[in-house]
């Protein structure tokens, strides 16, 4: 703690004195130095409260990955949930004991069919992630039913490294976001604090007030700027960021559908919004459809192709709800029948997710060693449109604040666009005054 509090003070007193070399570097006077130095103040107090957060968020993480690929372990070895947990408990960090330590506790002292699903719960609670809820119900699956367990618990684990992986990269790619907006910041208080010692002494106008003024300006607005960046990518690594509002998602389908229908009937206005519409949906079906794959893959341990479709509708995002119940409705028109896989998403342009699904058509028409290897084919399939949804997620994510490192330059022109007119004045003046004196 005594360590926490020393290294904050060191970041505070950093800030504070790098923003008054910059107020002497800018020949500001006192009331602009003491109003930068209040600035300065207040940005160190909300600057350590994101750092908090991002150590934080960053610590949860690493504590969840730890976790899920010893309980992945420990499994395997012996496939009782209750033994994983004490294995997991063992690596783990402070926080992360003591839920895991929550979670057996309760396990040992209640009797109830569905002693797990509580039990466990408290972790979702305290790490919401879909990975973990993927992981826990497999597990609780094997504990209550049994069967063979050991490939579908490689699925997971492979899909857990790409993940941290990919996060990890993520994690990277923000550390260079805020690097560069650090870099464009210094790199425009350096360019405009130049202009003050372009001139001559008798031709400063470091002491006009307007000058005072925009530096005073700009000195709190690159603070505000680093410490919005700062907030913006503070992102909590193991959540999923919302996506389309359900009403929003429903208006979309109903605009599709009724375009794929006919057209011709669309109005000017729904004529309009209709690409718009498909677009959108097209790029939320493509973030949520790997994680979809992947959980009938892993119910197919057990389950028929229909069966595992249908014990993983509960816990489908909204987005695929609509296209995988229209899929359940068709199994029971066309049971045996192709029909069922032709028309899932048929209203987009998504092919290679159709073929996806048509892969689980033939499984159905396959022994149990044919079927495991196709399941490994659509995993493969899968892995790589993981990769992609996660990366348009990531993009999604880091967007807005990638183009925020161009703000702080566009402020620096401004500035020397000012700095210019009153060196213009100034010298001017001083001309006039000149003149005027010889005469």
């Amino acid at each position: 703690m005594k360590d926490k509090v020393l290294k904050i003070l060191k970041d505070s007193m950093k800030i504070l004195i790098l923003v008054l070399t910059v107020c002497v570097v800018y020949k500001l006077n006192m009331i602009s130095i003491c109003i930068c130095f209040v600035g300065a103040v207040i940005f160190s107090v909300f600057f350590q409260k994101e750092e908090n957060i991002r150590i934080r968020y960053r610590n949860r993480f690493h504590d969840l990955v730890l976790y899920m690929e010893q309980m992945v372990y420990s499994f395997k070895k012996q496939p009782k949930i209750r033994m994983a947990l004490s294995d997991a408990q063992k690596v783990s960090s402070h926080r992360m004991k003591e839920i895991i330590e929550e979670v057996i506790v309760n396990i040992d002292s209640k009797m109830t069919d569905k002693i797990y699903e509580e039990s466990l719960g408290i972790m979702k609670k305290e790490y919401d992630c879909k990975r973990l809820r993927s992981l826990h119900e497999f597990l609780i699956k094997i504990e209550k039913h049994g069967g063979a367990y050991e490939d579908h618990l490689n699925i997971l684990m492979e899909d857990i490294k790409e993940w941290t992986d990919r996060i990890s990269l993520f994690i990277k790619n923000v550390d260079r976001v805020k690097r560069n907006v650090i870099i464009s910041i210094f790199s425009t208080l350096i360019t405009c604090g130049f202009m003050a010692y372009l001139i001559p002494k008798e031709y400063s106008y470091t002491g006009h007030p307007v000058y005072q003024v925009c530096s005073t300006l700009m000195i709190l607005f690159m603070l505000l700027s680093c410490w919005f960046v700062y907030k913006k990518v503070n992102f909590d690594w193991i959540q999923e960021r919302q996506g389309l509002s359900e009403n929003m998602i429903i208006k979309y389908y109903l605009l599709v559908e009724k375009a794929d229908k006919n057209h011709h009937t669309l109005s000017v206005v729904e004529k309009l919004s209709y690409k718009k519409a498909k677009r959108r949906l097209e790029n939320e079906i493509k973030k949520e459809f790997p994680d979809w794959i992947r959980d009938v893959a892993v119910n197919l341990q057990n389950d028929t192709v229909q069966s595992a479709i249908e014990s993983s509708y509960e816990k489908l995002p909204f987005v695929l709800k609509r296209p995988v119940r229209k899929l359940l409705v068709d199994f029971e028109k066309y049971p045996v029948g192709i029909e069922p896989y032709d028309n899932f998403l048929k209203e987009f342009d998504l092919d290679e997710m159709k073929s996806s699904v048509k892969m689980f058509y033939s499984m159905n028409e396959l022994g149990k060693e044919q079927s495991g290897k196709q399941i490994y084919s659509i995993i493969d399939r899968n892995n790589k449109m993981i990769r992609q949804a996660e990366e348009m997620k990531n993009n999604d994510r880091i967007g807005a604040a990638t183009m925020f490192t161009a703000v702080p330059m566009g402020v620096g022109v401004v500035k020397i666009m000012v700095d210019m007119i009153l060196m213009i004045v100034v010298f001017t003046s001083s001309v006039s005054n000149v003149i005027g004196g010889q005469i």
